[in-house]
């Protein structure tokens, strides 16, 4: 029965007992017992709302059960992850390892590479100079002489031998080795003649009278390899100002020496197309026709020289 009821019930009796007509003992005892029974009602009525609560605190516990079940389960496949992650790491930590020390070996070979490389470059570097040098040595007794009119049945050696004694004033005949055209044309439609002298010191003073060519239409200079006439062509402006200051200058080879010190011209920024790809020593003018000279070949020695399709060609004119 609700306590409700029950509380409704002892009222009602209460009442009835009153009106019936009891003896007051009876009645007084039978009011102790309502009244007994009404606190108790009230009592049970207390203990029926707890049990109610306790019961919704059970379901509340239930649910958190229930999501900690959930929380456990969850937590379980974290860790599952969090393994299969390290297990992953591990095996990424061991191909990094193995990329690490194979980019060291390949760091270690290229650094042998860089260095076989700088001395094989080193190597070659010297290789070319010695080359230049031999080929220095081929041209050490070649001048080129420019300006000089072509003609089809013209014998280079006779020409050469006329131009000497007449425009240089040297009356004795130089003694030649080859002596041939090459080379591009020059603006009065001739190629340069090339010649070898077989004595230095003739050479020489073909060279000391070439002021006299100064004005006129005929240059004589000098016969280098190419990669040597690209560096006399950066320091001759440097030579002409320092000449023009006074100083004793001197050009020889692809060194500038000023009053006996070797000029170092590291630190010289020159265009070489502005300047004339001919280079002349000190005692030889400048002249158009000096820079057809560049490029040429050395000459071989008359005993070992071959004709050429170019010199059929030039003798067939």
């Amino acid at each position: 029965m609700d306590p409700n009821d029950t509380k409704l019930l002892l009222e009602e009796t209460s009442k009835n007992t009153l009106e019936a007509n009891i003896e007051p003992k009876t009645l007084e005892v039978l009011n102790k017992i309502l009244n007994t029974l009404l606190s108790m009602n009230n009592r049970i009525a207390k203990i029926e709302t707890e049990v109610e609560k306790i019961e919704d605190v059970k379901q509340q516990l239930s649910s958190v059960v229930q999501r900690m079940d959930q929380v456990e389960n969850n937590i379980a496949d974290l860790q599952q992850h969090n393994k299969e992650m390290e297990n992953s790491f591990e095996g990424m930590g061991q191909v990094v390892e193995k990329a690490l020390e194979k980019c060291e070996l390949n760091r270690n070979d290229i650094e042998k590479i860089e260095e076989t490389t700088m001395q094989e470059k080193s190597i070659i570097k010297e290789l070319q100079e010695t080359v230049l040098d031999l080929k220095c040595r081929s041209m050490k007794n070649n001048l080129v002489f420019n300006g000089l009119t072509y003609h089809p049945s013209e014998d280079c050696e006779a020409k050469l031998q006329n131009f000497i004694n007449r425009q240089l004033g040297i009356e004795y005949m130089v003694t030649l080795g080859n002596v041939h055209r090459f080379g591009k044309y020059g603006r009065n439609g001739a190629r340069p003649i090339v010649a070898r002298f077989v004595y230095r010191k003739e050479l020489e003073h073909v060279l000391k009278q070439a002021y006299r060519l100064k004005n006129t239409n005929f240059g004589i200079n000098e016969q280098f390899p190419p990669e040597i006439e690209i560096r006399r062509r950066k320091l001759y402006p440097i030579f002409k100002k320092e000449k023009s200051l006074g100083k004793q200058a001197r050009l020889v080879r692809d060194k500038l020496y000023i009053n006996g010190q070797l000029f170092n011209p590291e630190n010289i920024n020159i265009n070489p197309a502005n300047n004339d790809r001919e280079i002349i020593n000190q005692r030889t003018p400048s002249t158009p026709q000096h820079r057809e000279a560049a490029n040429s070949p050395p000459i071989p020695p008359r005993s070992k020289r071959t004709r050429t399709e170019s010199d059929t060609a030039e003798k067939s004119r």
